[in-house]
This record gives structure tokens, C-alpha cells and sequence, in this order.
């Protein structure tokens, strides 16, 4: 599939009116343009430049519940001063710790937690952003204290040193990771005259004091050099009008200092001169067997209205018949393929392709690279294509057209970041824009993408190395690629198969809205009620978009009772995702997704996008599943993947693998990573498919049709799915299960992880699965989560992940308390984590709480953003059989009847006194649990044996 970089309008009516405001403010200098905006997007929005030449889009929606801001700079860690590695992702840190006007370092996220919000930051090699949400109400005091970061931050020396250590935790915390273990590798092959090439996390080592330059100072000279008005961006949105938002952002933000900061363009070459073509091989953590395929190639942001590399990459990228991945996998050599621009910087980018390899593909690599060069010659011989320019180009405009409504904290600081690279009146639709066509820039771009300019690394546990990388001591060799040994072994027999994309048959052309009946309902009926089928129907009268939501659940027996049966499942729905892949991934392109996926009770089918060739979709993925033609070589190869991703998890972040296993000790019918694979390992494709047959013949459905859908769609999707189904009585559907953990019971689980940082996920379960329960929970995570943040993060340094959520499993509600420490024992860390819940409830004021009840409040009533998320709360609500859709009502009911001394009483008996505990534990280097009164358990099967549990019906 093709992949896109990490990093990335006023009605007709309205434009006048927004113009003349613009031309009106005397402190603005207006720049006479308006985005240009979607049909579907209603947002009010005005671009201005303030004096210190900060550029602002400002977005005004009166019925946000949320408001959020972000401001991007354009500096990232290919900024930093020869010497001090890590000091932009450095600075991120510091300008959350204080400033003048705000000198407490918990202010900004006591201030955002309070009221309903959340915020973050990140450091790439071009930029840093920042962002935040807050309930609506509350934007004015946010942006203020949000603004000081870039007027007046305080860099106080005790934060100064505590914060490195965040850093240095961050960057142990991904010693075993292997994207960045391979970035490493990547960065020492470059030139190391280009900014790219140097370790960009930063570590105690990277940031320390110097004799002639204290690291204080260094960071001072570093914000005030790259932290000018002229490099940012910022992006408000809230519900006060233009003009109010205009008032607000222009005296706070006119602050900030301009420095006249001019990024300079990066004119060495990533790899330095005759380095090309190379071969790197790097020995991997986990069991991955991947190999990337990169190329040099001009930076072609300021093209954007031709996007050449968007082009290629839907190209390369494609696995439809006749494509890249199509015949890789006929040969047994691939998985998956992804394509597309990784990284760019001023003055180039990459164009890079990853092939996720089988077993064979390892082996014969040399193959591959033969197969993806053959397929770029076949680009350059048939040359560019205007016909299929234009069907990407008619994509991306009907995806603009009828763009959607995102949560706002992810809007503003998606468009704060390409407002360093669009034109004013494009900030909005630039990413759509494919309007020019240009052969010639196309070409130069092929005549770039060939293996003499070839990067190429295999990763593999196979390979022979010769050095270690400097920052995460990764095993790797690189070598000359030999392109005269793959150039003399080419099949042109083979080769022929590979050839341009067919038209695309799923592009809908019919987006005209249906006729609604009168009255539509508010919530979901049911339109079939049979012994084995229930489908669930109604019309979208909100959002009013050309789009649909098809989910279908089917439920057995015959998933969940045992790892063999679960294993034979996920094996199952892998193996018909495989069969349909190619021709369904023409619909995905065209704005059809589908997913298939195994869940605790069967297997659960989701068509979604334009509902125009929803029905053609449907039709072959469900001829493909009651007719399946499964091939001996795909079974092995799909198998073993799955066996190597399940292998893989001790690659996976520590705090994760020790999530998944507190997950595996409270659910009935989860399975540990090591009964899966074994039960793989003995699984043969007579055996599943045999399976399949039983599951079919045990199976209900219960589907949900909601959208731009008339009424005789319910009669057809009825019909096809009732072909799967038998006509005999449905057997009974064993109940699912959570773990019942009683008043004072507490137990231990200790999990072994192969890595140096401790872990504890602390559980602690509500006492009981009331609406009440539920409340007092969620309340109680609402209360700690910042103050849990400040105290044993920002003041204690216990470790980088420190987070304190609410957890509910089946709606059975609890809290998760989880530190990941790289520098404290795990009694110490459970010492810490005690003491802190010991210290809540005298310390929270009935004006904090209120604040907290409110804010959680804000949370549970927000209305929906858009017609996936009002399609995901029914289907959730059908799952869990609540069918008057009023869960979201009773809780907010729940939580609004709860008084400061009702919580107050709650949280002392329920987390405190009486707490029903489990706590998962990985002792680290240390080898040391916190003490418990039980002996610690050390499976979860141990665990669950015979233990009262929830019944969810």
C-alpha cells in the first residue's frame, strides 16, 4: 500500500465578510486570501499575519465542544549544533516546565487536565509542534498560559537536569526497538556532513555539561537563534467567532519574539558521492525479516499541485493483479509491500519502498531487488500516464470534496505543520491538490528511482555483520551492491507479468444523497429479527454525506474457548483477507475500506466510505468467503507470519508487552502469544478449513446499516449474508467473562520481559459493573491522571511512561497505574505509586473536583464529529446489547449525581482500604517485586482457574 509522510474554507457568502475583517483590523497585517475550503467542511476561517510576522489561520466553529490550538516551529533535530545530539527534542521538554508569567512546572497540565483537555508535542528532523484541546469555555486562560512557552520559558536549572533524565529514559526505552534501532544504523551509512545523519533523541551523555559550555546555555542559545516568530505557525480553533479569535490570539501571541530566523537549504547529499549503490544488512531485535529499497530524490514539496512522489508511490505501492506485490507473492518472496516519500528535508527527500519478506524472500533477496527494479524499468518504458494521473487526481478531489469533521487537537496540528509548505490560500487543501500534470517532472523523477542510486537494507537475524552502530549497539555490515550479478539473472519471462494498474471499477460516480424517510428515528431499528440473523438499519439525517457504514458481526461457539480455536480463527480471517486482497485493494483506493478481523466471539466483517459500489464489494467479499480457494503455499507463508509477529512481542515496548499480559489474566478466552503459536505450529489447512465449515454452521449475524442508505439495501444485505447461514437452530453463545477480583484481594502476577527498565501495570478494579461503579471510576482516573503525571514523572524522574487511565474491560470499569522505570526498582516504583494514591483525596479542593466532574462530564456528552464515530457508538451499543442507546446518558447521570464526599468515600474504600488488586510486575535488571501478602503468580492461566468472575451476556 502506499504510505505518506510521518509529518505532515469560508462558505461563498461568508468570504466577503471575512475579507472586509481582514482589510478592517489596523494591528494586522491582512495577507488578502482565504483558504480555500471544502463543500463539506462549515468551519469559518481566517488567515492573518501578526506584526512580529507569526503567521495564524484561525477557525471558528460555534458548536466545538473542544477548542485546541498548535503552534509548529520550523526547527527539529536536524537543527542541532554539531556536538549536542538530542537538544531540539531537549527543548520540547523543557517549555512544558515553567515559564515568567507561570512559574510552576504543573501549571499548563493541571490548567489543560482540569478543564477537560489534553496536550503534546513532537520533535522530527524539520520541526517541533505543539498542541492542546480544552473544553470550549476554557480556550482564553489556555492560549495564554500556551503562548508563554514561546515568550518567556523559564529553563530553571533543578528541571534543567531532571528533564535529561526523561530524555535518557525515552532513549532506553528504545534500545530494543527496531525502527529506531534501524534508523541508527541508516544515520551512521549517510554522509555525516548532512544534518540527518546524528542521533536525534538525546541522552545524558549528548546533553551534558561541558567545561566551556553548560548544557543551560546551550539550550538558551538554541531557543533564542531558532524560536522566531517568522518560523511558526499557528492554528487556533474554537467556538468564538473570527473576529473574537482575532482578539484573542493577536495581543498574547504578538509576544513572541521575531528573530528573523531563515532556514538555510541543506545542499550536501545524504550519501555521500560514489557511496551508491549500497547494501546494508542489519541484524534485528524481533524475528523481522523486511527489506527497504531507498532512493535519493529532489525535494518536490513546492510542486505539491503535481505531487510526483504521490503518483509513484500509488504505483509502486499498488497490490492489485499485475502489480509489485501481486508477483512477489506469487513467488513466495513477500507479505506485504508499502511505498512512498519517508522523509524529506530542504533540499531532497527519499522515495522508499518496504517489502516485508517470508522465509524464501530471505533467501532469495537478491530476487526481490530484481523484481522491484524490473518494475520501475516497466514505469519508465510505458513512461508517465496521464489517464491514471487523473484517476488519483479525481481520488483525491472527491476525498477533499466530502472531507470530515477530525477531533480538533489532531486538525491543528496536522495543519500548523504544512503551513510551512503550501501557499495561504492552500493550507487546507494542498494535500488533495493533484491538478498538474507535468510528464516531465515525472520522468525526472522515475530517471532518479534506479538501483544505481539504490540504498537497500535487509534486515534479518540470519545476517553476517561486522560492526555495531555507536547509539543502540545494533549488529550490521554494509557492502557494495552488486548490480551486475542481479542485472545478469533477470527472468523476462516473469518480468511480463508485471504492468500498469487496470481502471479502477470502485470509483463512485453516483454521490448524490438519498431521499430520507419521514420520520427517521434517532437511534437504530431493527428491520430483521430471525433465529440466526438481526440486521439493524437507519438513514444519516446529521453529516448528510455520500458515505455508508455496513458491519457485520458473526458470532460461534467455536472462538474464544481455547488457544486452538482462537488461533484457528485469526489464522482464518487472515487467510479470506489474503484471497480478496487484490481485487478489493482497488476499492480502498477509491475510498471503500473493508476490514475482516477476529474478535472474542466470531469473526466481524466492516464495509465502509461510498456507499455508490458498497453493494459490488460486499457481493465478492462474501462469494469469497462461502467460496474460498485457499492455496497450500499462501497457508504456510500467512502461518508463519503470524507465528513470527506473535514471536515478535518481546521486541514490543516493555510497558506494552506487560499491558498485554494483565489484558491476558483478566479476559476469558485471551490467550499468551506462546499457546497461539504452538496451536499454529500444529494447524495444517485441511484442519482449517475444516474449522471454517463448522464455524459457518454454528454461526448468527447481527449487522448494522447506517448512512446514505434507502430502505431496500436492508432487504439485499439480508440476502447475502443469510447464504452463510445454516437454517438450523443457532447453538447457545458461551457468555464472555472478566476476571472478579474480591474487596482486599490483592495478587501479584510477575512477568518475565527481556529488558533492563522495571514495570508495574497496577490494576485496580471498581467495585462492581454498576453505573455507579462506572463513575466513581472514571472519576477517580480523571482526578489523578495529571498530578500522577507530575508527581512521579515531572518531580520524581520514576520513569519516561508514566500514565494513570481509566481501564475498563467488558465495561467492567478500573484504573491503570503504569510506570515504566529505567533508573528505580519495582518495590520502589509500587512504593511511589502507594504513597501518591494514599495523598489524593486531602488534597483535592471541592472547586478542583468540581472542575474535574465537569471536565469528565464535557467528555462523555461530546456529540460525535463525524458519521464513522455515531456509526462506532451504535455498534458498540448493539454489542453490548444496550439497544436504547442511552449508555452515554446514564453515565454522565452517574457521574453528575456524585458529590465530592460520595467520591471522596468511594475512592478511600473501594482503591484504598478495600482495593480489588492485581498488580503485573517485570522486575527489570533489578530482579526484585514489590511485597505483597500472596505469592506472586507466574501464569495467568494460574490466575483465572477457578476465580469468580463478571458474566457479560
Amino acid at each position: 500500500m502506499p504510505i505518506t509522510k510521518l509529518l505532515q474554507g469560508a462558505k461563498p457568502l461568508l468570504m466577503l465578510s471575512i475579507a472586509f475583517s481582514l482589510v478592517a483590523c489596523a494591528t494586522l497585517r491582512a495577507p488578502g486570501v482565504v483558504p480555500q475550503q471544502s463543500p463539506n467542511d462549515d468551519y469559518q476561517y481566517r488567515l492573518v499575519e501578526l506584526d512580529n510576522q507569526m503567521q495564524v489561520l484561525l477557525i471558528s466553529d460555534p458548536d466545538t465542544p473542544k477548542a485546541a490550538a498548535a503552534l509548529d516551529v520550523l526547527v527539529g533535530s536536524g537543527d542541532n549544533p554539531e556536538g549536542r545530539a538530542g537538544l531540539a527534542h531537549f527543548l520540547e521538554h523543557m517549555l512544558f516546565l515553567g515559564t515568567d508569567k507561570y512559574p510552576e512546572p504543573a501549571e499548563y497540565e493541571e490548567y489543560i487536565t482540569e478543564h477537560g483537555g489534553s496536550r503534546n508535542a513532537y520533535t522530527s528532523f524539520e520541526h517541533t509542534n505543539y498542541f492542546f484541546d480544552v473544553n470550549a469555555d476554557h480556550l482564553p486562560e489556555a492560549l495564554d498560559r500556551f503562548a508563554q512557552f514561546f515568550i518567556a520559558p523559564r529553563f530553571d536549572a533543578q528541571y534543567v537536569e531532571r528533564e535529561m533524565n526523561a530524555v535518557q529514559a525515552e532513549y532506553q526505552m528504545g534500545l530494543k526497538s527496531d525502527p529506531r534501532r534501524g534508523l541508527d544504523v541508516l544515520q551512521e551509512v549517510m554522509n555525516p556532513e548532512h544534518p540527518f545523519s546524528q542521533f536525534s533523541v538525546g541522552s545524558l551523555e549528548t546533553l551534558a555539561d561541558r567545561p566551556d559550555a553548560p548544557i543551560r546555555d546551550d539550550l538558551l542559545r538554541f531557543y533564542q537563534k531558532h524560536y522566531s516568530a517568522n518560523a511558526m505557525r499557528l492554528v487556533v480553533m474554537g467556538k468564538q467567532s473570527l473576529n473574537e479569535l482575532q482578539d484573542l490570539v493577536t495581543p498574547i501571541f504578538s509576544e513572541v519574539p521575531n528573530r528573523d530566523y531563515q532556514a538555510q537549504e541543506i545542499e550536501v547529499p545524504l550519501f555521500s558521492e560514489g557511496s551508491l549503490p549500497l547494501l546494508v544488512k542489519v541484524k534485528p531485535q524481533a524475528t523481522l525479516r523486511q527489506l527497504e529499497i531507498s532512493f535519493p530524490v529532489p525535494d518536490y514539496r513546492q510542486r505539491y499541485q503535481a505531487q510526483p512522489l504521490s503518483y509513484l508511490g500509488n504505483l509502486v505501492g499498488h497490490e492489485g493483479e499485475g502489480s509489485l506485490l501481486s508477483q512477489l507473492k506469487t513467488e513466495g518472496l513477500a507479505e506485504s509491500l508499502s511505498a512512498g516519500s519517508g522523509l524529506a528535508w530542504r533540499g531532497g527527500a527519499l522515495f522508499s519502498l518496504n517489502v516485508a519478506l517470508t522465509e524464501r524472500g530471505v533467501q532469495d533477496y537478491d530476487r526481490v531487488l530484481q523484481l522491484v527494479f524490473a518494475y520501475l524499468d516497466m514505469l519508465r518504458e510505458e513512461g508517465p500516464q496521464q489517464w491514471l494521473y487523473e484517476e488519483q487526481s479525481q481520488l483525491s478531489a472527491l476525498r477533499f470534496r466530502f472531507k470530515e469533521a477530525r477531533e480538533p487537537i489532531n486538525y491543528v496540528s496536522a495543519v500548523a505543520n504544512r503551513m510551512h509548505y503550501y501557499a495561504m490560500q492552500d493550507v487546507l487543501q494542498g494535500p488533495y491538490l493533484m491538478t498538474d500534470y507535468d510528464p516531465a517532472l515525472l520522468q525526472d523523477l522515475l530517471a532518479n528511482v534506479v538501483a544505481e542510486n539504490a540504498v537497500v537494507t535487509l534486515h534479518d537475524q540470519s545476517v553476517q555483520t561486522n560492526q555495531l552502530s555507536q547509539y543502540y549497539e545494533v549488529p550490521y555490515a554494509k557492502h557494495k551492491l552488486e548490480l551486475e550479478q542481479l542485472n545478469a539473472s533477470r527472468s523476462s519471462t516473469v518480468e511480463a507479468d508485471l504492468h500498469l494498474p487496470a481502471p479502477n471499477d470502485f470509483i463512485a460516480e453516483d454521490v448524490s444523497l438519498v431521499k430520507l424517510d419521514k420520520p427517521v428515528p434517532a437511534t437504530p431499528q431493527p428491520f430483521v429479527q430471525g433465529a440466526r440473523q438481526t440486521l439493524w438499519f437507519l438513514q444519516d439525517d446529521e453529516f448528510r454525506l455520500p458515505k455508508g457504514a455496513t458491519y457485520v458481526n458473526f458470532r460461534s461457539p467455536l472462538v474464544g474457548q481455547t488457544a486452538q480455536q482462537s488461533a484457528a480463527a485469526g489464522l482464518y480471517t487472515a487467510m479470506l483477507k489474503d484471497a480478496v486482497n487484490e481485487f478489493a485493494y482497488p476499492a480502498l483506493l477509491a475510498g471503500l475500506n473493508f476490514d475482516l478481523y477476529k474478535h472474542a466471539q466470531g469473526i466481524s466483517l466492516r464495509i465502509s466510505g461510498y456507499n455508490d459500489r458498497q453493494a459490488l464489494l460486499l457481493e465478492r467479499l462474501l462469494a469469497a468467503v462461502q467460496a474460498p480457494e485457499f492455496e497450500q503455499a499462501r497457508f504456510m507463508n500467512i502461518r508463519a507470519d503470524m507465528i513470527r509477529g506473535l514471536q515478535n512481542s518481546v521486541a514490543k515496548r516493555p510497558s506494552s508487552q506487560v499491558i498485554d499480559r494483565l489484558r491476558e489474566a483478566l479476559l476469558y478466552g485471551e490467550w499468551g502469544e506462546q499457546a497461539l503459536i504452538e496451536a499454529l505450529q500444529d494447524m495444517t489447512l485441511p484442519e482449517l478449513e475444516r474449522y471454517a465449515a463448522e464455524f459457518w454452521s454454528t454461526a448468527t449475524a447481527e449487522s448494522l446499516i447506517y448512512g446514505n442508505y434507502s430502505r431496500s439495501v436492508v432487504d439485499e444485505v439480508a440476502a447475502s449474508v443469510g447464504v452463510l447461514l445454516s437454517d438450523k437452530p443457532a447453538p447457545a453463545l458461551p457468555a464472555l467473562q472478566v476476571l472478579r477480583l474480591a474487596e482486599g484481594e490483592s495478587l501479584q502476577y510477575a512477568v518475565e520481559v527481556p529488558h533492563d527498565d522495571s514495570v508495574i501495570a497496577w490494576y485496580l478494579q471498581g467495585n462492581g459493573d454498576t453505573w455507579r461503579d462506572r463513575a466513581a471510576t472514571a472519576l477517580s482516573a480523571q482526578v489523578i491522571k495529571s498530578g500522577f503525571f507530575q508527581q512521579l514523572r515531572t518531580e520524581q524522574q520514576l520513569g519516561y511512561v508514566v500514565a494513570a487511565i481509566p481501564w475498563s474491560q467488558l465495561d467492567v470499569p478500573g484504573l491503570l497505574l503504569l510506570i515504566q522505570s529505567s533508573n528505580t526498582s519495582a518495590p520502589e516504583v509500587a512504593s511511589a505509586i502507594d504513597q501518591f494514591m494514599k495523598a489524593v483525596p486531602a488534597v483535592i479542593s471541592a472547586e478542583q473536583f468540581e472542575r474535574h466532574q465537569k471536565a469528565l462530564l464535557h467528555d462523555i456528552t461530546r456529540p460525535d464529529k463525524n458519521l464513522w464515530e455515531r456509526a462506532e457508538f451504535f455498534w458498540q451499543s448493539i454489542a453490548k446489547k444496550q439497544y436504547d442507546f442511552a449508555g452515554r446518558e446514564r453515565l454522565a447521570a452517574a457521574v453528575e449525581e456524585l458529590s465530592l464526599e460520595d467520591w471522596q468515600a468511594y475512592y478511600q474504600q473501594v482503591f484504598l482500604d478495600q482495593p480489588h488488586s492485581l498488580q503485573v510486575v517485570a522486575p527489570g535488571r533489578w530482579q526484585s517485586l514489590p511485597a505483597v501478602a500472596v505469592e506472586p503468580l507466574r501464569d495467568a492461566a494460574d490466575i483465572k482457574q477457578g476465580h469468580a468472575v463478571y458474566t457479560v451476556q
